[in-house]
This record gives C-alpha cells, structure tokens and sequence, in this order.
C-alpha cells in the first residue's frame, strides 16, 4: 500500500532542567546519521585497542554506541534554548564570586555551547529523557501488533527504530577530564546575582 507521510511535526519548546530546549522533531534521516555517529565511535575504540589500548567489554562497547548515537541525535535535534547558564569566571579564571555565591552567565545557544552542556552526563540524560525517550516509546506503540505498518507523522515506521533502544541507556562521563559543567536555570538556585553576557 502507499501510504503519503503527513508534514512534519513543527519543531517545540520542550522544559529541560529547569530551561526551554527548541527540539526539531526526530525523523529517519537523523536516525540515520546518529546510527552513523555510533559505528564511528566503535571504529575508534577499535582502532585504540590495536594501538595498545584495553579492550572494552562487549557491555561497555555497546554503552559507548548507544551514547554515540544519543549524543548525535541531540545535537543535531537542539535548534535554539532558553535560561541555559554558565559560571562566571575572574580575569584569572576563577569562579566568580558575590557574597560567597557563585554568579552565572547567560550561554547563548551555538553547537559549541552545546557541546559544552553536553558534556556532564547529568544533562545528557535530561535531554535524552526529554527527547528522545518519548519518541521511542511512540515508536514501540507504533510497533505493537497491529500497527507496525502505521506511518508515523515524521515518516518513521517501525523498522526504522529497530536498535534505536542502544540511543536510551544513560550517559556515561567521557574518558577524557571533564570540561567545566553548563548549568541550566534549574541547577543555579543559590547564585544571588546573575550577570548577562549582552548575548541576546
């Protein structure tokens, strides 16, 4: 049967620890790129055990593509954000203080902001929660008997979510140090001033 696919949901704010996240709806061609991004990341830590590095285990290897693939569809889904924040540092580079409080910055959104925030695991997950856990749970119904042959609106059918359960397993730290954590509005509350960075 041919089936035409309806437009594409709009893309929608969507609260996010405590900030507004701008999602663009996830369709089968990010899939795609994300199911990419993820035998990518299994390439390189191959590549590394041939270097001389340990092994992963078969666990860890299938954790390293899954948050491959989280990673990827986030930020490729990301399009604007609201009330995201960073520290505020001194001439020197320290935390900038008032009171014995810290002060935070407005982050512009820009995909190296978004990298930044992406960084602390605890935000990978709120994202993930946030986007890409409801649509896999859309996904699933779609799939029950019955439906699998539904279109869904963005044109994504059950086939095209088999293994997207790899992109729901929760975030684990780099292996590399930790970059200064982003915190949303939410993670903030005891800062007392707040000072703009003139972004928009």
């Amino acid at each position: 049967m041919l089936i035409a696919n309806r437009a594409a949901p709009a893309p929608v704010w969507t609260p996010v620890m405590g900030a507004e996240v701008f999602f663009e709806p996830i369709t089968r061609t990010m899939l795609i790129r994300a199911r990419r991004a993820a035998r990518e990341a299994s390439q390189a830590e191959l590549a590394e055990t041939l270097e001389g590095a340990e092994p992963m285990s078969a666990i860890d290897m299938i954790e390293e593509m899954g948050d491959a693939m989280t990673r990827a569809l986030i930020m490729e889904g990301v399009k604007d954000w609201r009330d995201v924040f960073v520290a505020a540092v001194d001439d020197a580079g320290e935390p900038l203080l008032i009171e014995g409080d810290p002060v935070f910055d407005l982050l512009p959104f820009s995909p190296e902001n978004l990298a930044l925030v992406l960084s602390d695991p605890i935000a990978v997950d709120a994202f993930e929660e946030a986007y890409i856990t409801p649509f896999v749970m859309r996904e699933r119904q779609r799939a029950e008997p019955g439906n699998g042959s539904a279109a869904s609106p963005s044109g994504i059918g059950e086939a095209a979510t088999r293994g997207s359960d790899s992109a729901t397993s929760h975030a684990r730290p780099p292996r590399g140090a930790a970059a200064r954590r982003a915190p949303t509005s939410s993670t903030s509350p005891r800062a007392k001033r707040k000072r703009t960075s003139g972004a928009s």
